[in-house]
């Protein structure tokens, strides 16, 4: 028997059928007059009226557009299911609905896109796919598991807007580039998004679980300027799994990190940094379990900026690689999972006791135990030597 070809031709007359299910592929270059319901795994989705494509193809729980230059797809959950897709396109997710905008620049080639719905997203969310490779921007909210509600305070994030950026394109880079300033003073190798910001690959053997990307020679060299016109985000996503929470990394050596898990809400997210699902990165299993994770984050501030050496910065926070005493006043101080008077505890130090620190994060420092982290301690009851 014969296989059916993927993109097989069927074509409909909209003007009789207007609203109805479909299970296979339609004709090219397709324009949807009216709002059309699609059918994925027994849960409705809706093709907005107006919009237009070269192909629409639906199998088992994922729909396929070929799309090109100037066409515009939006594709809507009526169930707010989350829409992943393997080209980081951002999704939106709100009380009633969630929903995607398919669209490329006039400049652009016909391109392929896969949406895969997921489980239900969180009002106030938004996100976009990457699948495995490590590059695409955009990260679904984290699980809706209960979370504090942070006392946060707002702090001055640097944007990719506030270095200059404008897009991709006026880099000379696309969505998912690779890039290095080889023979700069950072040298390290980045992946990047549409929105402006780059992950750093930590490790070499990191970089070499994304085998796709056609290793160290497929490594596009930039002059350092556009490498720092992009600002570098440490906030990840297994897509891989589809797990909806989303981790920050803690550099805790030139060549070592850790995840955090950011255990917030979505809105609150939002709330403390406006480009917080713009950062998130998806990453691939093998990334996810080279990591040893540590205690959840509750809330963004608490997140350091990402960069490879350990010196971290971000919200309040210092590079550091100094000591501290804790002050003789106190009959002992505790040492908490994260900066936060409600984070657990963990242990205590002891009057006149000194230890090194690695961060420091709103007047809280993150110390050093023989050489190991420890935990978190106000930095009230310290004093720098």
């Amino acid at each position: 028997m014969d296989k059916k070809p993927f993109f097989s031709l069927i074509i409909f007359s909209f003007a009789f059928l207007g609203m109805f299910l479909f299970n296979s592929v339609l004709a090219a270059d397709i324009t949807f007059s009216q709002d059309t319901t699609v059918e994925l795994n027994d849960v409705n989705f809706t093709i907005v009226g107006g919009s237009n494509v070269d192909q629409v193809a639906t199998s088992g729980g994922t729909i396929t557009i070929l799309i090109s230059a100037g066409q515009r797809l939006i594709f809507e959950s009526p169930d707010r299911k989350s829409l992943t897709n393997n080209s980081s396109i951002d999704w939106s997710c709100s009380s009633t609905k969630s929903s995607i905008t398919v669209e490329f620049p006039t400049t652009a080639t016909q391109k392929t896109v896969t949406i895969t719905p997921g489980s239900t997203c969180g009002s106030g969310t938004s996100g976009g796919g990457g699948g495995p490779s490590g590059g695409g921007g955009g990260g679904a909210a984290p699980a809706s598991t209960p979370a504090p509600t942070p006392t946060s305070i707002p702090v001055s994030k640097s944007t990719p807007v506030s270095r200059g950026f404008v897009s991709l394109t006026g880099l000379s880079l696309k969505e998912g580039d690779v890039i290095s300033a080889a023979g700069s003073s950072d040298p390290d190798i980045y992946i990047v998004n549409t929105w402006g910001y780059k992950r750093l690959f930590l490790n070499p053997v990191i970089f070499n679980f994304y085998g796709h990307l056609g290793g160290f020679s497929k490594v596009k060299n930039t002059v350092s300027s556009t490498r720092d016109t992009l600002v570098t985000s440490g906030l990840f996503r297994n897509c891989e799994t589809n797990d909806q929470k989303v981790y920050g990394v803690e550099s805790t050596g030139e060549d070592t990190g850790m995840l955090h898990w950011v255990n917030t809400t979505g809105d609150q997210a939002v709330a403390d940094d406006p480009d917080f699902f713009k950062k998130v990165f998806c990453i691939n299993t093998s990334e996810f379990n080279w990591y040893p994770k540590g205690a959840a984050y509750t809330s963004v501030n608490q997140i350091p900026s990402y960069i490879r050496t350990g010196a971290m910065s971000g919200p309040a926070t210092s590079s550091v690689s100094s000591k501290v005493k804790v002050a003789s006043t106190v009959d002992w101080l505790n040492i908490r999972e994260s900066a936060s008077t409600s984070a657990k505890i963990i242990s205590k130090a002891l009057p006149g006791e000194e230890y090194e620190f690695s961060a420091k994060n709103s007047g809280w420092y993150s110390l050093k135990k023989n050489g190991v982290l420890w935990g978190w301690a106000s930095g009230d009851y310290l004093t720098e030597l």
